[in-house]
């Protein structure tokens, strides 16, 4: 039987931004080895700059924009899977005619080689 992971209460951190993060716990503590969930950007909206210790990966499912990583501005549009590596800022502004949706993981590396 599949499982569904549900989503937690939406929070916001900035105008016209909210996240949805998916509530893996609900399958048991330490079972799942990342966290994530999903966020909307209304249109015009920009995301609170991001820093954190962890890998994350960004899907973005609908809507395009621009992306600020590491200072550097990229256009995203729907369809795009991005990495972004630990300790780099990044954010999105929703340059675009509609809603953006991206789905997120992220997780805390172990042991991590160059390949």
């Amino acid at each position: 039987m599949i499982k569904k992971f549900p989503f937690l209460e939406p929070q916001s951190k900035s105008p016209g931004v909210i996240l949805y993060q998916a509530d893996f716990k609900h399958f048991g503590n330490n079972r799942v080895p990342f966290a994530g969930g999903k966020f909307h950007l209304d249109v015009g909206s920009i995301s609170k700059p991001d820093t954190h210790d962890f890998s994350e990966c960004w899907m973005i499912t609908q809507g395009s924009g621009i992306l600020n990583y590491d200072k550097v501005d990229y256009p995203v549009t729907q369809g795009d899977f991005l990495f972004f590596e630990p300790q780099k800022t990044h954010f999105i502004h929703n340059t675009g005619i509609e809603q953006i949706i991206i789905y997120t993981v992220w997780w805390l590396e172990k042991n991590v080689r160059n390949v």
